[in-house]
């Protein structure tokens, strides 16, 4: 059940953001360094919590400890400037934190609380290598 429940939030999730991404780049949103930064911080953050989702490795643990604090840094980042810049700003934060919170939670549990996932990856490195 719990699974299932994950698989939905990041299907749903990854349709969000595309979505959204889609809309600004219609209404004439433009491609700047910023915005490919986030792009990235936001595939980062999919990815874990797909991972997370389906229990599956994806790259290494290691890279996903780092990852995972890049992202936080880079979410806590953007949020004082949008919290700061008005209450519009700040009601939109406060409706889209909630929906974010989840998959930065589902990406520290794939880097730091997912032994089965490892564990799967390392038994299958071993039995490359034989």
């Amino acid at each position: 059940m719990i699974k299932k429940a994950w698989r939905a939030y990041a299907a749903l999730l990854t349709v969000a953001v595309v979505a959204g991404e889609v809309a600004n780049l219609r209404a004439g949103g433009t491609v700047d360094f910023r915005t490919m930064a986030n792009w990235v911080v936001t595939a980062v953050l999919l990815i874990a919590t797909w991972g997370y989702a389906l229990q599956r490795p994806f790259g290494s643990q290691r890279y996903w400890s780092g990852a995972s604090w890049v992202v936080l840094g880079a979410s806590l980042i953007t949020i004082v400037p949008a919290a700061l810049a008005g209450s519009t700003a700040l009601i939109m934060v406060a409706v889209l934190l909630p929906l974010v919170v989840p998959a930065l939670y589902a990406m520290f549990r794939y880097a730091y609380r997912s032994p089965q996932v490892w564990a799967a990856r390392t038994r299958d490195d071993v039995s490359l290598k034989d």
